[in-house]
């Protein structure tokens, strides 16, 4: 009887430990799978965020790939087991100009979708129960979010606009009184008030006490944000140097204090600009007309100045990997900057409270001149800025986010 029972007991603790062995084993393979699973959609998630930014600088799937490349090798480096199977993990880079529904292939590209599968870690003390191994994959979705409500990262001029009907969004035609693509004065040298503001204000935003704050903000410095309907404030004063020696770092002249500035406030990687009779000015102190050519021809939208236009020079530059600065010294879109529209009719005299219509994108056509410090630049449909989106994104142009997507319905995301 004892015999008896002695057998069951060693039958009942075999069982027993075999079991403890295999939940034992479940638990830390499938610890390890939920590791390496977690690192797998950071990697694909880095890598969909990189190749969105590409893209939409560029509008080259090519080199969007070739960062997916580059930054999957790079972070799977970084973990044993991913890189140990990395040349059998198969990774598909596909590209939509929709978000929903997302349909390969169709142009212009916009989105970009990364999936990465058959990535195989073998068990360990899981085997015991017959598994010998895990397969996990991952996905993720990257692009450009809607138009935002508050942008940071702004440069600290002011645009005078016009406010829309009650329920009318922008559009491209119709940017708060602006339209993409129109050349147009974005700081004064002259006529202080003549821009619909005050007098004594020459389009500049109050953003510290001094010179040198002007100078480092319009060099990339202001870290402020302005936002939809909210208010800014105005400065007063044209501060020609300071607005000529921070914006020009973007065309690689560090003049004055910014010496020795370039690791801070870095060159765009495309500094080409006219020259010559090319150059834009203003037809008067008002700036009422913009000219440029010899004879002097009025410019008012890029069509008229295709050479050195956003659309006709800067971007095919970028798209060729054209670049006067190579990265990483240059940095593309440098020269686009993010600034608010305002409603200018509600300013007073001196230092003022303005209102925030929107938020437009301006490509500087050209380097400022101490001589005369007008800033002179083409009106984007949309760029990309630094911050958070508002809590509720607009519709239509303006600035935006590269950002990732949930991927609905995805066992991988």
């Amino acid at each position: 009887m004892r015999r008896t029972q002695r057998g069951i007991t060693l039958v009942v603790v075999t069982i027993a430990l075999f079991s403890l062995i295999l939940v034992g084993g479940l638990a830390l393979d499938i610890g390890r799978v939920m590791v390496n699973k977690a690192r797998l959609q950071a990697t694909v998630d880095v890598a969909a965020l990189s190749a969105a930014k590409v893209l939409d600088v560029t509008g080259s799937t090519s080199q969007a790939t070739t960062a997916v490349t580059n930054v999957f090798t790079l972070n799977a480096q970084q973990h044993a087991d991913l890189w140990s199977v990395f040349s059998t993990v198969t990774r598909t880079v596909e590209y939509s100009n929709t978000l929903v529904p997302f349909t390969p292939g169709t142009a212009p590209p916009l989105y970009v979708r990364v999936t990465a599968s058959g990535f195989s870690i073998a068990a360990t003390l899981a085997s015991v129960a017959g598994i010998n191994n895990f397969t996990i994959a991952a996905k993720a979705v990257a692009g450009p979010s809607p138009a935002i409500n508050t942008a940071c990262n702004i440069a600290p001029i002011l645009m005078c606009g016009t406010p829309l009907p009650p329920g009318t969004p922008p559009s491209s035609t119709n940017i708060y009184g602006y339209t993409s693509g129109q050349i147009t004065v974005l700081k004064y040298a002259g006529g202080g008030g003549g821009a619909g503001v005050g007098p004594g204000n020459y389009m500049l935003l109050d953003v510290g006490t001094g010179a040198s704050a002007v100078r480092t903000q319009l060099a990339g410095a202001f870290a402020s944000c302005a936002t939809i309907n909210n208010t800014v404030t105005t400065e007063t004063g044209v501060a020609a140097g300071p607005v000529a020696q921070g914006l020009n770092t973007r065309f690689n002249e560090y003049q004055g204090p910014m010496g020795g500035t370039q690791s801070t406030y870095p060159p765009d990687v495309v500094t080409t600009q006219p020259s010559g009779s090319s150059r834009l000015s203003c037809t008067d102190n008002s700036c009422t007309a913009v000219q440029a050519g010899a004879p002097s021809q009025t410019i008012t939208n890029a069509s008229q100045y295709g050479s050195w236009s956003f659309e006709g020079m800067y971007q095919p530059k970028l798209l060729s990997q054209n670049y006067d600065v190579p990265p990483p010294t240059g940095v593309p879109d440098r020269r686009v900057l993010a600034v608010p529209i305002g409603d200018c009719s509600t300013a007073g005299t001196g230092k003022s409270n303005v209102g925030v219509l929107g938020l437009a994108c301006v490509y500087m056509l050209q380097d400022v001149d101490q001589s005369d410090s007008n800033v002179f630049g083409e009106v984007l449909s949309n760029c990309q800025v630094n911050g958070n989106p508002g809590p509720a994104p607009t519709s239509g142009p303006g600035p935006y986010k590269i950002q990732l997507y949930h991927v609905a319905g995805s066992p991988e995301a």
